[in-house]
């Protein structure tokens, strides 16, 4: 499933909770495994903070992909994405 983003930043945004939910990841579990806080991984996913080079380098680890993949447009697991849309948002824009 390809999906269709504005611009870079959203398909950022978007990738960096798609991996998350893929690796089965809460985001206090990506917080600890990259070295940074809830909060901050929690405002990234809301579009209010934008990553560092090294902070994206960190995420993606946690990740256990390349930092590139970040910034790449692939087909999506659509099951990843409905588990995606069924989870609870809190505070969205």
């Amino acid at each position: 499933m390809k999906i269709k983003f504005n611009n870079l930043r959203d398909l950022l945004i978007f990738n960096i909770k798609y991996y998350r939910y893929l690796n089965n990841y809460s985001q206090e579990k990506l917080a600890e495994l990259s070295k940074l806080s809830p909060r901050y991984i929690t405002d990234v996913e809301r579009g209010m903070h934008c990553p560092t080079i090294p902070k994206l380098e960190n995420i993606a680890k946690a990740l256990n992909i390349e930092p590139y993949q970040l910034f790449i447009n692939n087909d999506r697991n659509k099951h990843i994405i409905e588990k995606m849309k069924q989870a609870r948002q809190y505070n969205q824009k």
